[in-house]
């Protein structure tokens, strides 16, 4: 189902403007993460901000996806699609084993820096509902059934890690296929309306060319049979 990956990549898109990316100044990004919005993947430690004990990053994923028929009578080509839009809030840094370095979330950050994650949260909350960034976003995402916020922790052993993973439970476009070729929609609009220098519009524009048009059999004729009574068939001219 692409209409997830609409949902995805234009979430990315509003946490991490392509254009504030290009423009390498630091500035435009609605988040504390900045540029460190990932898809479908933590923070690499060549990744993370060296001048600071913790660096604030988001990994966005899509889970969950479902679509249900409207109705009894309703065909099966189109419903009511749902999916999970989860974003891991996170503060990194360096750590290391015999296999080497790599980046993990703080283990028992202090209270100042559990207040920093919670503030990055809200930040995602604000731009998926209020930010204007997000409008692409919102020709996706029909509404927001539920938040839930989860903090990543060990009680047993009295650990607690400064990541919470943050569950958006949308309501979303349903797939719209036609039989012109390219990808369907809402992943065909989020595919123009990315600029250039996205990461992902090169892999769009190339998985587009792979849905061929669908060429269908004109209708050559058609038979009418009586529900009563052994009548011969009848057969109306096409177009009379």
């Amino acid at each position: 189902m692409l209409a997830r990956a609409a949902l995805r990549l234009s979430a990315i898109e509003a946490l991490c403007p392509t254009a504030s990316v290009l423009a390498g100044t630091g500035e435009g990004f609605p988040t504390m993460a900045q540029h460190r919005v990932f898809d479908s993947r933590q923070v690499l430690v060549n990744e993370l901000d060296k001048r600071l004990p913790g660096t604030p990053c988001l990994s966005v994923y899509t889970e969950d996806t479902m679509v249900e028929r409207r109705g009894g009578i309703a065909t099966s080509t189109i419903g009511d699609a749902s999916a999970d839009l989860i974003v891991v809030v996170e503060i990194a840094q360096k750590a290391s084993d015999e296999d080497g370095e790599f980046a993990q979330a703080v283990i028992e950050g202090d209270a100042l820096m559990r207040l920093t994650l919670e503030a990055l949260g809200a930040q995602v909350r604000r731009v998926f509902t209020r930010d204007e960034k997000a409008a692409g976003l919102r020709r996706v995402l029909m509404s927001v059934q539920s938040i839930k916020v989860e903090p990543y922790a060990l009680p047993q052993y009295g650990v607690r890690m400064m990541r919470d993973v943050m569950t958006f439970t949308c309501r979303i476009a349903d797939d719209k296929y036609t039989d012109a070729p390219g990808l369907p929609e809402p992943l065909k609009r989020v595919a123009e309306d990315l600029p250039d220098g996205a990461y992902a519009k090169a892999k769009l524009i190339e998985l587009g060319a792979a849905f061929a048009a669908t060429t269908r059999t004109p209708l050559a004729g058609m038979d009418i049979h009586p529900t009563a009574g052994d009548g011969p068939a009848i057969t109306p001219p096409i177009g009379g």
